[in-house]
């Protein structure tokens, strides 16, 4: 067959195809054109899904007119003057193929008048053809109206969806351009139901409040930090704001809008512990990167960005996300609200010079609080460490406990008391520390035991945490009163956590592998045995220690202490096979195992506590740095405060 140039209705429609694939994706073309444009305000109206009629209202600077023409023409574009710049994109849009591609496909009228101009320009377009403009009067800025998209391709209208579904993913995109531009008042109008509108005052806990509602703002985390020339700002919703899908994942890189599975994967290992097994964070997060280390022209709707070092990239996103959580604790008492509401944290930002944040920076974090040191001597619960109930006059009256204890405090130095601490092992040795007793001439002290170590000045005290134990619901739920609020904590939960951690930590500090009493001896082929000496170092961080056994065998000499059990080859032979990932499979597998552990060894729901293990467990919440939720994603306490407790008993409105 002949080879023959395209006409231009042809290639029209054939552009057309890669840039409007349905209304959504024209409103995500016209936004980036208001907001490269320079617009404070940008108000969206469709009816009938879009698809029917479909309106982008701007305060942008308009187009000049003698320009207007021209903005019709196939690649014709502001943002981009040569090659060179494509290294260093810094707008939304720059192929100037959004224009042209939508005219192509429906009927256009687009007013528009450039700033200090006295009057505007009106241009009408059906189907790429029989382009009118003239003058008229009009506010500055630029309206686009399309109506009856592919009203010229009826094979193409007729893979659209219902108008309802159409509408929603219109919905979606403006949400997206709303979170990604808390700077831009955006209005959108649905079959004249006013469906967003947000306040436009850069403070992204407002946009957030505009979408998702009051609850949702407030809950969400937030984070900003930086490495190097990279930096990652905005809010993180976890535990009650997890949701079902990641379509609540909002990324932008450099302000655009993305798709983007490397943070998103990152986001989720950050928050893993953090939501619900099956459920997923949500966020609206900015990523903020040198344009030459991210290629944007990579999707034909830009939806997609590729790096040049994704696992540098995943890293760095890891490590600057992690940042929001850093201070919390499984329990926090003397705050301003309660445990189960999330507490506003910005991260540092790791620069030497200050990058403006989008959000207001938020009060000072709550001061770390700690139970009481001093135990009183009363007979050891069999099961756990020595934390006798304290006289009400104390727990009501902490200044008394202070003066107590510096009294001991001063007997103690008398008595050259220099030993340190002992730990019981039983079934929750983990939660408190219990202190041997002072001897005098051979007979028990008189003195109860002191938790710390006794120096020759007398340490400063800790602030004291204002809280009472109140008792156990249904012998699963430990009742607190704290502040103006009531906590009600799932001891399996909180326990689990606490259990969790120290395994964990076990692991990270190489204590996590076990020598086995008869060596493992397997028989592989060439390719497996070459592949473990290639890798011992891995496998040795993993906690397995290989040496080789002859010429087709290797022995197995040490397995991490969580496989210690019969049958290890199978789960060997699994980090084998998955050597080339063997990094994340080994944390991945250690860290299943080490779920299990916990969950099994901390106690359940149901058993019951004497008030020496409540209290043991109390306090090891209140010090332990760890997410507020059981490795699982469930949370480890619930909190009512006063008001709503009135609320619900009608003694306020």
């Amino acid at each position: 067959m002949p080879i023959r140039v395209l006409d231009a209705a042809t290639v029209g429609r054939i552009a057309a195809g890669e840039v409007v694939e349905r209304p959504s994706s024209v409103v995500k073309e016209l936004m980036e054109n208001a907001i490269d444009a320079g617009a404070t305000a940008i108000t969206v109206e469709i009816r009938g899904g879009g698809i029917d009629y479909l309106r982008v209202t701007d305060n942008g600077c308009g187009i000049e007119p003698n320009q207007v023409r021209m903005a019709f023409e196939n690649h014709a574009t502001s943002k981009l003057q040569s090659a060179d710049q494509l290294d260093d994109i810094r707008t939304l849009g720059f192929r100037g193929e959004a224009l042209p591609s939508i005219a192509s496909v429906s009927h256009v009228e687009m007013t528009t008048r450039a700033r200090g101009q006295d009057t505007g320009a009106r241009l009408n377009i059906d189907g790429g053809a029989d382009l009118r403009v003239k003058e008229t009067g009009c506010p500055e800025g630029t309206t686009f109206v399309m109506k009856d998209l592919f009203y010229n391709l009826p094979v193409r209208r007729a893979f659209l969806k219902k108008p309802a579904y159409e509408g929603g993913l219109v919905g979606d995109v403006v949400a997206r351009m709303l979170l990604g531009n808390p700077n831009i008042a955006v209005r959108y109008i649905n079959n004249g139901t006013n469906v967003y509108h947000s306040f436009g005052d850069g403070k992204l806990r407002h946009a957030i409040f505009a979408v998702y509602g009051k609850q949702t703002a407030e809950q969400m985390v937030a984070v900003d930090a930086c490495e190097g020339g990279t930096r990652i700002y905005g809010l993180i919703g976890i535990g009650e704001q997890a949701k079902a899908t990641r379509a609540h994942q909002a990324f932008f890189i450099n302000g655009r809008t993305v798709r983007c599975a490397l943070l998103s994967r990152a986001l989720e290992e950050v928050c893993r512990s953090r939501v619900t097994i099956g459920m997923y964070p949500m966020c609206a997060l900015n990523l903020v990167v040198p344009p030459t280390s991210v290629n944007v022209n990579v999707h034909p709707n830009k939806l997609e960005v590729r790096f040049k070092d994704e696992a540098m990239m995943r890293g760095v996103a890891e490590r600057l996300l992690a940042t929001a959580f850093e201070g919390e604790k499984v329990l926090q008492i003397g705050l301003d609200r309660p445990s189960n509401v999330s507490v506003e944290r910005v991260a540092t930002v790791r620069e030497i010079t200050p990058i403006p944040v989008v959000e207001d920076r938020p009060a000072p974090a709550a001061r770390d609080v700690h139970a009481p040191a001093v135990e009183a001597a009363t007979e050891p619960s069999p099961a756990f460490p020595q934390t006798p109930p304290k006289p009400a006059s104390m727990r009501e009256k902490p200044m008394q406990l202070d003066v107590f204890q510096r009294v001991v405090r001063e007997e103690l130095q008398k008595l050259g008391d220099t030993r340190g601490d002992a730990l019981r092992e039983d079934r929750l040795s983990d939660l408190a520390p219990v202190s041997k007793h002072t001897s005098i001439n051979e007979g028990p002290s008189e003195v109860p035991p002191v938790q710390a170590k006794v120096s020759a000045k007398p340490p400063v005290e800790a602030p004291k945490p204002s809280y009472r134990v109140i008792g156990v619901a249904l012998n699963t739920y430990i009742l607190i009163e704290a502040d103006d609020s009531l906590m009600l904590i799932d001891q399996h939960a909180a326990h689990e956590r606490l259990q969790y951690e120290k395994f964990m930590a076990q692991l990270e500090a190489g204590r996590g592998s076990q020598q086995l009493l008869t060596p493992m001896i397997l028989r592989l082929s060439a390719r497996e045995i070459a592949l473990i000496m290639d890798n011992v170092d891995v496998l040795r961080d993993a906690g397995y220690d290989v040496e080789p056994f002859g010429e087709t065998d290797i022995q197995v000499r040490a397995v991490p202490f969580i496989l210690g059990k019969a049958d290890l080859k199978p789960a060997f032979m699994d980090t084998v096979n998955a050597l080339n990932r063997v990094r994340s499979a080994t944390v991945d597998l250690r860290r299943a195992e080490v779920m299990q552990m916990a969950c099994k060894s901390a106690v359940k729901g149901g058993d019951p506590l004497s008030q020496n293990e409540i209290d043991a467990l109390v306090r090891q919440m209140l010090d332990t740095g760890a997410p507020p939720t059981c490795p699982h994603g469930r949370p480890v306490m619930k909190a009512l405060r006063r008001r709503e407790l009135e609320k619900m008993f009608k003694r306020i409105q």
